[in-house]
């Protein structure tokens, strides 16, 4: 049986806006936060607050309380990949069987497989990206655009839980039920809480509920390292952008899904992804732009823990 690869050139061609809209906005956190497309540089998170004032009931008319519009900008910044493949190395090793007759090889083999690791790889590294992208000080790739601690940082009225206490199997429980206390009461009834923690947190997390003989719960880590803590309406996420955070210490982020936000632009030319041969250089060329940017809009509404490991 051949291997026909005629039809892997226009794979990409064809599906271009699907692999970079899969690249881009999706993600563990991407996935579930809010997302403001069609951002060419900066945009505003329009928002709206009324302020409801009750009267005693009596005749006449006399209005009260207001409608709070405010905003807050949303940056983006410019990011791409850019990747060279010269076929004719295949030839050297098995590849060579998935390679046309002749000299000219003009296809990349496995071109569907490639794409989607790339995309993948994107996935991973806009995880990483949203949460702790610094432009002013991230290191290596990291500083190619604002993620959400940069936002959280800057904001005076996020609900601090710091502490310089280091995280054990002993204490964690305790720690994350002293930031389900800090919830603002506007806060509190949403739907879409989410405590955020490093992966190591998360497994630290629900060993200990299991050590204390809480066996009633569902952790589901094969799917998304999730689950709902006990008696709440929180759900804590083990969260692989948190990991390994240099500099900063361990961060836990609670705050409402919504109450998130990544900036793309997505609705442009700009972004695309193709993967192409380029006669003049005589290799296939993958070329991935997008714009990427992060904010949240109330901040007084997150609940933020920096800690030791």
């Amino acid at each position: 049986m051949a291997l026909d690869l005629t039809g892997l050139t226009a794979y990409t061609s064809e599906n271009s806006t699907e692999l970079i809209s899969a690249a881009v906005l999706k993600g563990s956190t991407i996935d579930r936060i809010s997302v403001q497309a069609g951002i060419k540089s900066a945009e505003k998170i329009n928002m709206i607050a009324i302020d409801n004032t009750f009267q005693a009931g009596a005749c006449g008319f006399s209005a009260s309380g207001n409608v709070d519009l405010t905003q807050r900008t949303i940056t983006v910044s410019k990011i791409k990949q850019n990747a060279a493949v010269c076929v004719d190395d295949l030839e050297a090793y098995y590849t060579q069987q998935m390679l046309r007759a002749g000299s000219y090889n003009e296809d990349m083999p496995f071109e569907q497989k490639y794409s989607m690791l790339v995309v993948e790889g994107t996935q991973t590294y806009l995880e990483n990206l949203v949460w702790r992208g610094d432009i002013g000080g991230g290191a290596g790739d990291m500083a190619f655009a604002d993620g959400l601690l940069v936002a959280i940082d800057a904001e005076g009225s996020v609900v601090s839980a710091t502490t310089t206490t280091a995280l054990t199997a002993g204490n964690i429980i305790d720690r994350v039920d002293e930031m389900v206390d800090l919830i603002p009461v506007d806060a509190l009834q949403s739907e879409d809480l989410s405590l955020n923690m490093p992966l190591a947190h998360y497994r630290m997390y629900t060993r200990a509920l299991r050590n204390a003989n809480l066996f009633h719960y569902s952790a589901d880590e094969n799917d998304n390292f999730s689950i709902v803590i006990p008696g709440t309406n929180v759900t804590v996420r083990g969260t692989k952008g948190l990991n390994q955070i240099t500099g900063v210490g361990v961060r836990w982020i609670l705050a409402e899904d919504s109450n998130l936000f990544v900036g793309t632009d997505l609705l442009n030319d700009a972004e695309n992804f193709s993967i192409a041969y380029s006669v003049d250089n005589d290799e296939v060329r993958t070329i991935q732009k997008f714009k990427f940017g992060a904010q949240i809009a109330f901040p007084e509404r997150i609940v933020e823990l920096t800690t030791t490991a």
